[in-house]
């Protein structure tokens, strides 16, 4: 049975995305404030850790990478800011999406970040590159892609469009399967 072991409030605005670090021990959260909070929610009526500012439009989605030295925010200014977790700069500034980015995620060793957009695309971003255009984009979906997750070599994403898209980014050729409803989150396969 799962219980409510805290509560953490200091964003004005709806919360639109929270994430945990991979052992579980701090949370990103961020909403329609503009500001993304570091917190340790083990701690009895916990306090943000740390702010960061940086978008000019509400946050959307988060993304932490393996190591958790940085993470991802995406939003409806259309730009990615990858970020320094410890010293809050922003490392790099990503734009390519003609409309808000709803989604993010890195891949297992973080070497590539892949966005989700509501002008129905996706872009996937080398994260060893100093380059800031995007290594490919999926242009596919008929409606807003409103979720992505990423495994070894495959994208997964679901759009409000009622299909979700498994791109093989070595083959390049999606696999489809319509649900007919729209889709709002993705998980990939277990092995």
């Amino acid at each position: 049975m799962l219980r409510e072991t805290s509560t953490m409030k200091a964003h004005q605005g709806s919360v639109l995305a929270v994430t945990f670090n991979s052992d579980g021990n701090y949370c990103l959260s961020a909403g329609d404030d503009r500001r993304i909070l570091l917190w340790n929610p083990r701690r009895e009526n916990p306090e943000p850790l740390k702010a960061y500012t940086g978008h000019s439009n509400r946050i959307l989605g988060l993304a932490i990478t393996s190591g958790n030295a940085a993470f991802a925010s995406c939003g409806g200014d259309r730009q990615i800011h990858v970020w320094a977790v410890t010293s809050g700069r922003v490392l790099r500034r990503l734009a390519g999406h003609e409309q808000r980015i709803n989604a993010v995620a890195f891949n297992g060793d973080s070497s590539v970040l892949v966005s989700a957009s509501y002008d129905c695309s996706v872009r996937c971003w080398d994260c060893r590159s100093r380059a800031n255009a995007p290594i490919q984009a999926m242009d596919d979906a008929t409606d807003s892609v409103s979720a992505i997750a990423i495994g070894e070599h495959t994208v997964y994403a679901a759009s409000t469009d009622g299909v979700t898209r498994c791109h093989d980014r070595r083959a390049g050729s999606p696999v489809r399967d319509t649900v007919a409803s729209p889709l709002t989150t993705i998980r990939p396969p277990r092995h």
